[in-house]
């Protein structure tokens, strides 16, 4: 063999070689480590379970209610120093005006590759960030390794229901449903019981609404989830304006957010801000985990709860609206012709009825259903 030959089967063997190297690291990107740390491995610290390999359902079966006291305690209960009443959980836009911290959020994470890489950047700059994952994303191929790197760095994860549907006019087992089976999703992801703190309504709708409240109570939800300002529709000005201590901002993991975000994070912290978790800036303990055989086996059914009647007007999304357009509708007071009259959303149709309605029971014709209207429609 000339020498000429051997050394070109070199250059080609080399070339090879380089090759598969740049094809193996240019894969999956990984945060990035703190320096002098071990490298952080896609898992959570052992546990004594091992993860289940049977993937979650988006339809678990829904357990017959466990029977309640006929009296429900009535006195204010405190959760790391912010007060909640028995029916009612607090809805957040915003925490603590008195250091400079800011939380951001990001809803939905349907691309998952821009979610590492908003995560791997706001841990680049110190920040933490709190996540809001549908559970039709979370039972995602590769998304189980995503999460568990998050929690393991500290990053947070909370609900924003399973299926990324407006449960305010659920009937009662889908409603639960949507809420439980993301909790669900998420456990068999991480491999442990992991406690959400937090829940966000698609789009805010229905973030008032007694039933989502009082269900949310039960399985030990702290607050509802709202925002100061939604990144997803803002300009860059709009968000320096809005860049204040305890805003929470809101974004999505679509190209144009992540775009917005390899900005807005550097910003925020050029400015003097830290980026912390939704438990940080509101000043609650870390989500609790537990082993994952903690996990009910099916869904928790919503507890019975006396009704509070709350005036309902125009603009509302709740439970209620879809019980007063309902009985609207029996009394030939509402039309539904379509069979999508009782959505659970308070627009002119239903005040219009509501205003007929108490023309013709005597009360003052406001078209708002103050409680007054409501007993008088609901109770007879």
């Amino acid at each position: 063999m000339t020498p000429v030959l051997m050394a070109c089967i070199c250059i080609v063997i080399l070339a090879i070689v380089v090759l598969v190297l740049w094809l193996k690291v240019s894969g999956m990107e990984q945060l990035p480590q703190p320096q002098n740390q071990p490298q952080v491995i896609l898992t959570l610290p052992p546990t004594e379970t091992p993860v289940p390999t049977e993937a979650p359902t988006a339809e678990p079966v829904v357990e017959e209610a466990t029977p309640e006291p006929t009296e429900a305690p009535a006195e204010e209960l405190t959760f790391g120093g912010l007060a909640m009443t028995y029916e009612y959980l607090p809805v957040i836009h915003s925490g603590p005006s008195d250091s400079r911290r800011v939380a951001i959020t990001v809803d939905d994470c349907f691309q998952l590759e821009n979610m590492k890489t908003i995560a791997s950047l706001a841990y680049q700059k110190g920040g933490r960030l709190t996540f809001f994952p549908i559970g039709e994303n979370i039972v995602k191929p590769g998304m189980a390794d995503i999460l568990k790197t998050l929690v393991a760095n500290g990053f947070e994860i909370e609900n924003h229901t399973y299926g990324h549907e407006r449960i305010f006019r659920m009937e009662h087992a889908e409603m639960a449903s949507q809420i439980w089976n993301n909790t669900y999703a998420l456990a068999h992801a991480l491999g442990v019981y992991y406690h959400p703190h937090f829940f966000r309504f698609m789009g805010g709708d229905g973030e008032y609404d007694q039933r989502s409240h009082d269900y949310l109570k039960q399985l030990g939800y702290v607050g509802v989830a709202d925002w100061s300002i939604s990144g997803s529709d803002a300009t860059q000005e709009m968000l320096m304006n809005a860049l204040k201590p305890g805003a929470i901002f809101l974004f999505h993991t679509t190209d144009r957010d992540t775009e917005m975000l390899k900005w807005f994070i550097p910003y925020c912290v050029e400015q003097g801000y830290e980026l912390v978790t939704m438990n940080t800036l509101l000043g609650y303990p870390e989500n609790e985990m537990t082993d994952i055989s903690t996990l009910p086996a099916g869904v928790p059914a919503p507890r019975e709860y006396t009704v509070e009647y709350i005036t309902q007007k125009p603009g509302d999304y709740s439970w209620s609206v879809v019980l007063i357009q309902r009985r609207l509708v029996e009394l030939g007071y509402l039309t539904d012709t379509n069979g999508k009259a009782c959505d659970g959303v308070y627009g002119n149709g239903t005040a219009e009825a509501v205003r007929r309605f108490q023309g013709d029971n005597g009360l003052l014709m406001t078209g708002e259903a103050d409680p007054d209207t409501q007993k008088k429609l609901l109770e007879g």
